[in-house]
């Protein structure tokens, strides 16, 4: 009796004190389970640049590009958001101090970008990089022992859940001369999954080190790693190009890939629409430009092809709009409108077209290609561009909506929704790189029967079972028609 009293007495008491005991255990549980949690990080780019041009041995001659190739590359590269470790003149101390930084940076990182500048070699089929301390070689052995295998850096680096990239100016004379083990340049190799490895050309030729401020094939990597838009393989088509034009055909860049997934070095970049609105209606408005579009645009979408017809020609550094500040909100709003409505205005003539003979399908379906063409550089059309508006394409502009989260205005192609994807740059639909594992293939020699589903129809083993070889590996493609291995994806 007394009890039961107490507590009606004194419950209220009881009652709060009791509250803030469960609020605060729950709000301590709370916090830690916020600290556990881990917390979303953003796709981090790594890249590995090393340039090597003062060698002591008197057998590997001094490369003054090498280092400068490193350096620029590195600047680009950090501008383009990677977390760049540069080395430079780097002994076999050095490449394994710089490897070991490295391994400690690869969690989290989506992308690895491996640059080297320097003298390597290819020795019994096998490629080599050359530190600076490698010694006057009188055998193999003797260069070896100091070189870094090509194909270890690879399996060092690569990897599945990730893309890697490895780019190598760097198949120069090779100091052991030459006979039937020891060849100039460098070797096809074995490429890591998910990875990308170019050289600075074909397999077997040499590489020149430039005349002027950086190599043949880094100038070339330079002038189009920055361009918006670009794809890796279409990026590689235009360093291709541009190098066998700058070495007279001499030298042609050569790439072998097993990549799951387009990559694009731009990305993250995002550009001014009143700019590009700008540089769109000057080129409409210079013949000469006109027609030089036309030609990007057989290999390009709108975006790239306004871009890299607009570098090319002085009249259209367009600065920044009169008047423009950060809080004059009118103001962008209205430069914003002004670039819509002045793009809207050119691409009716130039992409879908009013010349003579077209007719109203045949319009239409440029059209289509060209809404889809600008949906794959953002990233959310991954089929077939074919000018054939079905659900791919439905479902490729619903997902645009959904990550711009804007208000679906258009559901069917218009030149008003190419305009508005035009001027908007970056990679919208980011979705995550997905390799799917794959089975496990029994053993030819295997004497654990295949499991058999219920009903199958069964078949019998032939009496004199051949064993499996492996498919014969692929002819190497025309060098001189400047396409290397896996240079389409």
């Amino acid at each position: 009796m007394l009890k039961r009293a107490y507590y009606m007495t004194h419950s209220p008491f009881l009652r709060i004190i009791m509250v803030l005991l469960v609020t605060l255990v729950g709000s301590v549980r709370a916090q830690a389970a916020v600290e556990d949690e881990p917390t979303p990080q953003s796709s981090k780019r790594l890249a590995i640049v090393i340039g090597n041009s003062d060698y002591q041995s008197v057998r590997l001659p001094h490369l003054p590009n090498a280092v400068n190739d490193a350096t620029r590359l590195s600047e680009s590269l950090g501008r383009l958001n990677f977390d760049v470790l540069l080395g430079v003149d780097l002994s076999l101390a050095g490449f394994g101090k710089l490897f070991r930084q490295a391994d400690g940076k690869l969690v989290g990182a989506s992308a690895v970008l491996i640059f080297y500048a320097g003298h390597g070699v290819q020795l019994q089929g096998e490629n080599y990089l050359l530190p600076v301390d490698t010694p006057d070689p009188e055998t193999i052995g003797e260069l070896t022992a100091k070189a870094i295998k090509l194909n270890d850096l690879i399996a060092r680096f690569s990897s599945r859940e990730r893309q890697t990239f490895i780019f190598l100016d760097a198949c120069r004379n090779n100091p052991m001369g030459k006979g039937p083990s020891v060849m100039d340049g460098l070797a096809q190799v074995e490429v890591g999954e998910n990875t990308f490895v170019a050289f600075a050309t074909q397999p077997g030729n040499i590489t020149a080190d430039g005349s002027g401020d950086n190599s043949p094939f880094t100038t070339a990597l330079l002038k189009n790693v920055e361009i918006p838009g670009l794809s890796i393989s279409d990026m590689m088509i235009r360093v291709r190009n541009e190098t066998e034009a700058l070495t007279v055909g001499r030298q042609v860049p050569w790439d072998q890939s097993n990549l799951r997934e387009q990559f694009y070095f731009t990305e993250q970049q995002v550009l001014d629409p009143a700019q590009l609105s700008a540089s769109l209606s000057r080129i409409l408005s210079d013949p000469v430009a006109k027609q030089r579009l036309q030609v990007e645009l057989a290999s390009n979408d709108l975006q790239t092809a306004v871009i890299i017809v607009g570098q090319t020609l002085r009249s259209l550094e367009a600065s920044a709009p009169s008047g423009a500040s950060a809080d004059a909100v009118g103001t962008e709003i209205a430069s914003l409108e002004g670039a819509r409505k002045s793009v809207i205005s050119g691409l009716e003539t130039l992409i879908v077209g009013t010349q003579a003979g077209a007719t109203k399908p045949e319009k239409q379906a440029e059209l289509v290609r060209s809404v889809q063409t600008e949906l794959r550089r953002l990233g959310c059309y991954r089929m077939t561009v074919d000018g054939d508006w079905g659900k791919g394409s439905l479902h490729a502009l619903s997902t645009y909506y959904k990550n711009t989260k804007r208000i679906t205005s258009a559901t069917e192609p218009t030149v008003e929704l190419l305009g508005e994807l035009f001027l908007h740059s970056g990679r919208v639909c980011k979705d995550p790189v997905t390799v799917p594992q794959r089975p496990r293939r029994a053993s030819v020699a295997s004497d654990v029967a295949p499991v058999r589903k219920k009903g199958a129809p069964s078949r019998k083993n032939p009496r004199n079972p051949q064993p499996q070889s492996s498919p014969p590996a692929a002819a190497p493609p025309d060098i001189n028609g400047g396409i290397g291995i896996g240079g389409v994806f």
